[in-house]
């Protein structure tokens, strides 16, 4: 028999919303959100895999969480308590830096070439150029036209997200970009209202998406 880690949350009075099967370990001002799992009927699938993210996804909608992605097994009760104990402090801080926060997103269809969206402000755009170079390095490094892309729509988002991220991958029609962006829950109907005036050039196409348990933000900063 294992546990399947759902996510990460502070014990608190009025309970956690938990789907049949589930149950809450709790330890050192934490608490993980598991399931047990028969050896024999461990095969992840779309539909399990579909599940596990709605179960989190309705945990999130009351309460602060640490999302973990689908799959992560522990042998025993004892073994997940281990984990609350030895991470404790980094959980904690991640709980507190994520209080109160969504994550919305924004996928980019760009072509070959992107161009900025029209009126899109650059600065500051050295330093993010920088980060986004030490972030993804030469393998997934962002071309100039597409790192310049994801600044000015972030720029035009300015105010309504806290953190934010990115990440390049190949597309069927040119490469997708996908920007991720830590919102306030209560700033989410802000941030659609501002990211509807996003008016892309010819050739890019913008997905929106979210809100979202944190699951691109369970990092620690820097």
């Amino acid at each position: 028999m294992r546990y399947l880690l759902y996510c990460i949350v502070e014990p608190g009075p009025d309970g956690t919303p938990l789907q049949p099967g589930m149950a809450v370990v709790a330890a050192h001002g934490l608490a993980a959100v598991v399931a047990r799992v028969e050896e024999t009927n461990w095969a992840p699938s779309v539909s399990s895999v579909l599940a596990f993210e709605n179960a989190v996804e309705a945990i999130h909608a009351s309460r602060t969480v640490i999302p973990l992605r689908y799959g992560c097994l522990m042998e025993s009760e004892s073994a997940i308590l281990r984990l609350l104990e030895n991470q404790h402090q980094e959980y904690a801080a991640l709980l507190d830096r994520l209080g109160g926060m969504t994550e919305m997103g924004i996928r980019v269809l760009c072509p070959e070439r992107p161009t900025l969206p029209a009126e899109s402000p650059l600065s500051p755009g050295a330093a993010y150029l920088t980060s986004l170079r030490k972030r993804y390095g030469s393998g997934n490094s962002l071309a100039p036209e597409e790192a310049q892309l994801a600044e000015g729509i972030a720029g035009l988002l300015s105010g309504c997200y806290k953190e934010q991220r990115a990440e390049i991958s190949p597309a069927d029609q040119g490469r997708l970009l996908s920007l991720y962006f830590l919102t306030p829950k209560t700033g989410v109907k802000r941030f659609r209202n501002r990211a509807r005036k996003i008016r892309p050039t010819a050739g890019v196409k913008l997905l929106f998406s979210g809100p979202w348990p944190p699951y691109n933000f369970v990092v620690s900063e820097g």
